[in-house]
């Protein structure tokens, strides 16, 4: 029972993770990746999306994790904003936030 509500706690999120995983800062497509991001600060507040950088990984990868805690997308390349926001618009919880 407690491993139940730990791992309900967990998965209660009030953001929305952006994982950016690269080999180092340098990574190319890392950089590409935050000019991405940082071109649309409002966009990313309004959807409440929390990025981590996560260095030492052996290739560039993407994910993004609801605010239930399950994956929602995975992207080994670099994620426009429309592929990212058409992704979380979709999203029931943010229907629901874009009606308040």
């Amino acid at each position: 029972m407690i491993f139940i509500l730990f791992a309900l706690l967990q998965n209660n999120s009030d953001q929305r993770v952006l994982d950016v995983y690269a080999i180092n800062k340098s990574d190319k497509l890392f950089q590409e990746q935050l000019k991405v991001l940082a071109s649309d600060p409002k966009g990313i507040k309004v959807r409440d999306i929390s990025i981590k950088e996560h260095f030492g990984s052996t290739a560039f990868k993407i994910t993004l994790t609801g605010k239930d805690g399950t994956k929602k997308l995975s992207s080994k390349s670099v994620l426009t904003l429309k592929k990212l926001y058409d992704t979380i618009d979709a999203m029931p919880m943010r229907k629901a936030e874009m009606k308040q």
